[in-house]
């Protein structure tokens, strides 16, 4: 159920999204694009080079318009709009190699340094794992890291996403038990032939919301159980690296496809209230399968996919409501149950479908390539009454691949409430427009 007076975009939306468009174009006069980075940061610790520490820095700057959801306050005052420039990611790595077999990981970075969290946006530690190859086939690691199964993107590789952001359901437990993704862990990893496996034992983070149960789900106040997670997937043309992180895009330069199936699981994750209010514990269960291909084609022209099923069982009703980058501070008395900014229901106990599409093409008579792209997820959660359908879409303009890359975007979402009956349904929906530019070196 759509209310009669939800609408797409509003006339000042229509306005920021044409002084986004007259700055693209600017920008892309402004920006020369650099040589291609053909040597590693990195320095070798033995003449035959199999020992040696590099180093690797990322960030995303954003310029954006979000059309907030109603009643959003900031600094308690109304804002039906609200334009921001923030960090939207940081990330600054240093890794060693000894004797070809024995790797140390080093990631320093923060998410969301926005205008209400400037002052407190301290970088933090984000992976710490060393890794031993046992044998050709076979890697044991261990420590504070990115490995998680679940799906392809449980992992991603932020630096090189094809859609401008990460939807949140993709990374389900983020920043609830574990840290922007990471956690500590040991796993087992590797490749045989076509086939590129994972296992992970995980001991989850406290809980960040430490919440009474109550009918609906929550993350349990209890000890938790070891969480287990696994993805498998079968290569049929290139392989892609071993890593911990998967790239959403190659930039139409490998030919790759691929078909994964994951699962993650949790005993003593989750509780609520039964009917006589006693207080049950519950597991975590994720399953998930997709495929992702990225097939070029003739004249340096390529497309790129991702399509994806997810069953997420969280416990009964369980639903959060997120925003990433989110600079509402509160909502008044027209306040949703979206809440604030740009938050919405995105993760839930229920069924998900999502898909990634794009086509890349280099600039005649030039080296940089332009990569429109669309996104979509249509989520059935047991808490709503109506469905989620969130929209992204926009166009990458590679200056010289992912190392320095500008993208334009527009982010639709849905807006909830109750209705007279009670029921969670869609009420109207908002939308946010961003322009983004990326380094990448390493």
């Amino acid at each position: 159920m759509i209310f009669p007076h939800a609408r797409f975009m509003d006339k000042s939306s229509y306005r920021v999204l044409g002084g986004f468009f007259f700055l693209l174009p600017l920008l892309c006069c402004l920006v020369k694009p650099s040589q291609a980075q053909r040597l590693p940061l990195r320095f070798y610790l033995e003449n035959d080079s199999s020992s040696y520490a590099g180093l690797r820095l990322s960030g995303q700057v954003w310029m954006r318009y979000n059309q907030n959801n109603p009643g959003t306050l900031i600094n308690g005052e109304r804002s039906p709009g609200f334009f921001d420039i923030s960090v939207r990611r940081l990330r600054l790595q240093t890794y060693a190699r000894i004797r070809q077999k024995t790797n140390m990981t080093l990631t320093l970075g923060q998410n969301n340094i926005n205008y209400l969290t400037a002052r407190s946006g301290e970088i933090r530690l984000l992976d710490f794992y060393v890794d031993h190859r046992l044998h050709p086939n076979l890697t044991l690691g261990g420590g504070q890291s990115g490995w998680n199964g679940t799906s392809r993107f449980a992992a991603p590789l932020t630096s090189k996403l094809l859609t401008l952001d990460v939807s949140p359901f993709l990374i389900p437990t983020v920043n609830q038990t574990d840290n922007i993704l990471r956690k500590l862990s040991a796993f087992l990893a590797g490749q045989a032939g076509p086939w590129d496996y994972r296992l992970v034992f995980s001991r989850p983070y406290a809980p960040v919301e430490n919440t009474p149960p109550v009918p609906d789900s929550q993350f349990a106040g209890v000890k938790p159980g070891m969480q287990t997670s696994a993805y498998v997937k079968y290569q049929f043309f290139e392989h892609e690296n071993l890593g911990p992180f998967h790239p959403g895009t190659y930039d139409g330069e490998r030919k790759v496809l691929a078909l994964g199936l994951g699962i993650e699981q949790q005993n003593r994750a989750m509780w609520h209230l039964n009917t006589a209010s006693d207080t049950v514990t519950s597991s975590i269960t994720l399953l998930a399968a997709d495929v992702y291909g990225e097939l070029p084609g003739y004249n340096e022209k390529a497309w790129t996919f991702y399509l994806g099923y997810y069953y997420y069982d969280f416990g009964p009703n369980y639903l959060r409501v997120i925003g990433f980058n989110n600079v509402g501070s509160g909502t008044n008395q027209q306040g949703t149950f979206s809440g604030a900014g740009n938050a919405w229901p995105a993760i839930g106990t229920g069924h998900t479908g999502y898909f990634q599409l794009a086509h890349t093409w280099k600039v005649p008579r030039r080296t940089e390539k332009i990569q429109p792209f669309i996104s979509g997820q249509y989520s059935v959660y047991e808490k709503l009454q109506d469905p989620v359908r969130y929209l992204e879409g926009g166009v990458n303009l590679l200056f010289d691949g992912q190392r320095s890359k500008v993208s334009l975007a527009f982010q639709n979402r849905p807006v909830f409430d109750s209705d007279p009956s009670g029921s969670l349904v869609q009420y109207q929906r908002r939308t946010a427009f961003v322009l983004q530019y990326q380094l990448r070196l390493e």
